[in-house]
């Protein structure tokens, strides 16, 4: 069933549509290697209306979106269709053109604020430029207030140190509230806003989630929201039009959309979504370990205490922190900002053994990545000891920390920034085993690249691409094959699946579980979404500030003797349903 034969159904909203987008055709490429990446979409947005896009990676939804303010990548073109933005078409507008209406009729939000933001630049001097662009006459003073006035509507109260911050010195959190508020301050008719929430905790997510609503109730903005994730669609969305290979397969009112799916797709990503507590329902059911999605729509698996499985961890010792400490100088000379220290890791000591898999949970800048730096040798502490497979990485350095690395790998959040664009995914497996001594030759090396590759789910012909050539999953699956070829002991996994949607999500955490018994590894798991945490892991920490102050046996995630930062991140979860 395609929506576009049928009329278009309204929200609560009334008047003259904010957007409107008819038939709308997008191709990458030319001619007879044209592909086709969006097909005959169609939907319109009222005033005051919040619109939620969903569907899986490679759907469409971003590019219909990047399409409305003329934001295609250079080898993408509206091939068909028309764009109305408060009445006015928007396809075979002028570059000149577009840009007037950036900011002023439409503002974007992106998933990532680091990228969207100039490093080298302080986030004060990057919204006097918003603020410079959209009113020409404004002075030095007129700029600041504007800029205090949006911080400020957005909930940063520390506006003065925001200002002066460089986008790396905030959290993923602030940065997002700062993105928000270049968005908002030249009053645009429509915000979009493209996976605004997927790299943050459940505590943060929620905030920021508030923050649009509110954005939303109190200027009448109206709100196209990109997500793959329908806790956010019920938490924000009027309407909501879900997407396949290019084409919307569903589209009506929230309600009837979640509680009453016209199409099996839509109520397959449904009940893909990983909910908080199903483990107990495994448990109570005697269900094997393994959750078949397919089967019993449920997200990747249960974890090895639920089944019996614990068996395979062991008493031995993989990763040991014995009051663990990292401390961090920041501001003085040249920031604005006067001199001071803070302890992104304070006194932590915890043990992981051998086959367990760890997970570490807290709110964000709470300290998680910084530990797993330590964990993998990557940062030096300033106190305390790691302590990997009896051998103390922090009291080595060059030749023999470097001899160590092999046995300790990671699987970074963005699996696209942590592969090199310019390089063919094969090559980059292939040099690590050369440069540590891992294969005796180049044929080796690509046998071993062969080998791990189908070891996670891929073929030969993917080697010989490059990551821009491959989907999230299948970079994220080439970010595992590099980990694993150097047969590690400890996998650090920091945030692998936040970035992926739904259905992806649940195929990598089975894919880590298959790896987890057949190469007998230990994981040490960073994440936030609790619900994915509560099936992967056997075990849990909760950090705040820095400190360790909650671990757990997954399964008593629920325990009323939790400690407070933990029944936060609970209370936090929004339901899918």
């Amino acid at each position: 069933m395609i929506v576009e034969d049928r009329p278009l159904v309204d929200g609560p909203g009334s008047g003259r549509p904010v957007l409107e987008v008819r038939d709308l055709v997008v191709e990458f490429g030319r001619g007879q290697d044209a592909r086709r990446v969006v097909d005959g979409v169609s939907l319109r947005i009222l005033p005051g209306e919040t619109f939620a896009l969903v569907g899986e990676s490679g759907s469409g939804k971003s590019i219909t979106a990047s399409s409305i303010l003329g934001l295609l990548p250079d080898d993408a073109v509206v091939a068909g269709g028309s764009i109305r933005l408060t009445g006015e078409e928007v396809v075979g507008l002028s570059e000149a053109r577009l840009r007037s209406f950036r900011g002023r009729r439409a503002g974007m939000v992106f998933q990532n604020p680091l990228s969207s933001l100039d490093p080298s630049f302080r986030v004060g001097n990057q919204i006097r430029e918003v603020v410079r662009l959209h009113r020409p006459d404004a002075g030095r003073r007129e700029q600041d207030v504007v800029a205090r006035e949006w911080l400020d509507r957005v909930g940063i109260r520390d506006a003065d140190r925001v200002l002066a911050s460089y986008p790396h010195e905030l959290s993923g959190g602030m940065r997002q509230r700062v993105m928000i508020a270049i968005a908002m301050l030249s009053g645009p008719d429509l915000l979009i806003a493209d996976e605004p929430t997927t790299a943050l905790d459940a505590v943060v997510q929620k905030q920021i989630l508030d923050l649009l609503r509110s954005v939303v109730a109190e200027t009448g903005t109206s709100l196209l929201i990109i997500t793959h994730d329908f806790g956010v669609v019920s938490f924000l969305a009027d309407r909501v039009a879900v997407m396949k290979d290019g084409r919307i397969v569903e589209q009506g009112l929230r309600d009837d959309v979640l509680d009453h799916p016209e199409e099996e797709y839509t109520r397959s990503l449904i009940d893909a979504v990983p909910t908080v507590g199903a483990r107990f329902v495994l448990e109570a059911e005697g269900l094997p370990r393994r959750l078949r999605r397919r089967e019993e729509g449920r997200v990747a698996a249960a974890p090895a205490a639920a089944s019996g499985g614990a068996a395979r961890v062991t008493d031995a010792v993989t990763l040991r922190s014995d009051a663990a400490g990292r401390e961090f100088v920041v501001g003085g000379l040249g920031t604005g900002q006067p001199r001071r220290s803070f302890r992104a890791v304070d006194d932590v000591s915890l043990e992981i053994r051998r086959g367990e898999v760890f997970g570490l949970i807290g709110e964000s800048g709470s300290g998680k990545s910084t530990f797993a730096r330590l964990a993998g040798g990557l940062v030096p502490v300033s106190e305390g000891t790691i302590t990997v497979h009896d051998v103390d990485i922090t009291r080595l350095s060059g030749r023999a920390l470097r001899a160590q690395r092999p046995r300790i790998q990671y699987v970074f959040q963005d699996a696209t920034a942590s592969l090199n664009p310019r390089v063919r995914v094969g090559e980059q497996i292939t040099r690590p085993l050369l440069r540590f001594g891992k294969a005796a030759s180049t044929a080796d090396a690509r046998a071993r690249a062969a080998e791990v590759a189908l070891l996670v789910g891929l073929g030969d012909e993917h080697l010989g691409r490059y990551p821009h050539e491959l989907s999230g999953g299948q970079r994220q699956r080439i970010g595992i094959a590099r980990a694993l070829a150097l047969e590690p002991e400890l996998l650090i996994l920091d945030e692998p699946t936040s970035a992926l949607d739904v259905s992806t999500q649940a195929t990598i955490i089975d894919l880590l579980l298959d790896l987890r018994d057949r190469l007998e590894l230990t994981y040490l798991f960073i994440g936030h979404n609790l619900a994915i945490i509560e099936f992967f892991c056997d075990r849990i920490g909760v950090l705040e500030q820095g400190r360790l102050v909650d671990v757990f046996d997954a399964h008593d995630l629920f325990a009323a003797e939790r400690s407070p930062v933990t029944r936060d991140l609970l209370a936090a979860i929004l339901p899918p349903r």
